[in-house]
């Protein structure tokens, strides 16, 4: 690994309260994700098989991940695809409505939605509310929520179902959470944090049991997007697990030395420290992390993956 130009590394890390923490991007991903488009899926592929294979390398691909591991999803034996976290939130809000609440920091998406939408605190969780709450949760450090047991006790308590956004579990590291808790409803996973496929939507929803609603329909009726199904299959046979951990380890390290970080449990953010050590805010990593491994030197505000 060539020794980095200091001031360009920190120039590409931006410290700002406020800085967006954009999921990461790959060159050699996105090359190889370009190479599908001149490939087609077989005509003759049959729906079912195709549909089934998916599920069953997905769930093996969730289970193979050797950093961070979720127990306890065999549970969940309903399991439908879906196009990514976000169509199970927007499925969850056209169901419930007024009914959904989050903790505060919770994916910002839940907010552009409804901007007026209840957030809570584990005393003010009530009786007929549906919480919807990242796992890992990027506010904490893409770890688990700290309060997450009292959480789940007080939902079980008062009757409140819990459906869990998995859509960072890929890119972390160092977690552990059992599932199977009798208030949690619902968890899914996605490909597009997992590879930087934000054009795809590709995700897997594990159900405790199966529920009527938009995602279980497109499933039945077979309207599921076959293509995108096809490159998730193509990604995670390619490129398997771990791969941003695998990847940008060594830059990750030698980056948090350069510029004075601790790390995070997320490979797309590290911590900023203060003079005396004490941790201030997270802060993104993906363009440092880039520049590090191909020598790119990307705009800050540049969201997409960057040309060769």
């Amino acid at each position: 690994m060539p020794t980095p130009d200091i001031t360009i590394l920190n120039s590409l890390i931006d410290r700002e309260p406020g800085s967006r923490k954009r999921p990461m991007f790959d060159i050699e991903a996105h090359q190889f994700h370009n190479s599908l488009h001149n490939a087609n899926v077989a005509d003759t592929e049959d729906y079912d098989s195709i549909t089934d294979t998916f599920k069953e390398k997905m769930h093996n691909w969730v289970h193979n991940h050797k950093l961070i591991s979720f127990t306890g999803l065999d549970a969940f034996p309903d399991r439908d695809i879906c196009l990514g976290v976000t169509h199970q939130i927007d499925e969850l809000h056209m169901m419930y409505n007024k009914k959904i609440v989050i903790f505060d920091g919770d994916y910002p998406y839940h907010r552009r939605l409804f901007p007026a939408i209840n957030k809570r605190t584990v005393d003010t969780l009530t009786s007929g509310d549906v919480l919807v709450i990242a796992t890992p949760f990027t506010f904490y450090d893409n770890n688990v929520h700290p309060d997450m047991p009292a959480i789940l006790e007080r939902c079980l308590q008062l009757n409140i179902p819990v459906h869990i956004d998995a859509a960072w579990y890929p890119c972390c590291r160092d977690i552990n959470f059992n599932v199977n808790h009798p208030a949690i409803k619902t968890v899914t996973f996605s490909l597009s944090k997992a590879f930087g496929l934000n054009v795809h939507r590709i995700g897997l929803r594990y159900s405790r049991k199966r529920e009527n609603g938009p995602i279980l329909l497109m499933n039945d009726f077979k309207y599921v997007n076959i293509a995108d199904v096809w490159i998730g299959l193509e990604f995670m046979q390619h490129f398997g697990t771990d791969f941003w951990w695998r990847k940008y380890e060594k830059h990750y390290n030698a980056i948090l030395q350069h510029c004075n970080l601790a790390p995070s449990k997320a490979i797309h953010t590290a911590q900023s420290l203060d003079n005396n050590g004490n941790i201030i805010r997270p802060v993104p990593m993906r363009h440092a992390l880039l520049y590090m491994e191909y020598g790119v030197i990307p705009s800050l505000d540049q969201p997409l993956p960057y040309p060769l």
